[in-house]
């Protein structure tokens, strides 16, 4: 049951994106296809994961004054063996997401959660919490490509879902279009939670 609610606490409660503002450059950046968003999704959620279960079971033998350096050497890690994995077996993801992959090293997802919490619990509980914020940072990126896609495309994941008749708005494949998706979502999100606060 406390498991449970680590992993809700990353993925709603502490969502690093629509609730703590955290890894926004990235976000909006690689959402134009679902595609780059689920493999940036999935680079950043592996890299948080191990992160936080190394951090988690070093943080006994990590210097106070050392600690950020030694997280930054782990992350570091972590996202060449990643990059590298990616490289070989998805290569034209690989060159989309070029640019965007050494963000994954000062991403603020990661570092935040092995400061707030890898830090000072233990490799279980750091494994959990964050799969919980992983999962929620996907969630973001999944849910703003996904509208991007579509209504700059009228596609998901490359293929064709729009009826013959819709005309894209080309908008939304541009940086205003992303910044306007993540605001109307932030919104949503923001008017829910206070609807339920005032309900509770």
């Amino acid at each position: 049951m406390r498991y449970l609610r680590i992993l809700w606490e990353g993925l709603i409660p502490n969502n690093p994106v629509f609730i703590l503002a955290l890894g926004l450059c990235s976000t909006l950046a690689v959402t134009l296809k679902v595609e780059n968003a689920f493999f940036m999704a999935v680079m950043v959620g592996i890299t948080t994961i191990f992160s936080s279960v190394i951090v988690a079971a070093l943080r006994y033998y990590i210097p106070f004054r050392y600690r950020l350096l030694s997280y930054m050497l782990i992350i570091v890690t972590v996202v060449i063996a990643v990059e590298q994995i990616l490289r070989a077996l998805f290569p034209d993801v690989a060159r989309a997401l070029g640019p965007y992959v050494g963000l994954i090293v000062t991403n603020c997802v990661v570092m935040g959660r092995l400061e707030a919490y890898a830090a000072s619990h233990r490799p279980g509980e750091a494994f959990v919490d964050a799969l919980g914020v992983a999962m929620g940072y996907a969630t973001v990126l999944l849910t703003i490509a996904s509208i991007r896609e579509f209504l700059g495309n009228g596609t998901l994941w490359g293929l064709q879902v729009a009826p013959d008749f819709y005309i894209p708005c080309r908008v939304f494949n541009s940086p205003p279009g992303a910044f306007i998706v993540f605001a109307a979502l932030l919104f949503a999100v923001n008017w829910l939670r206070a609807f339920a606060g005032r309900d509770s």
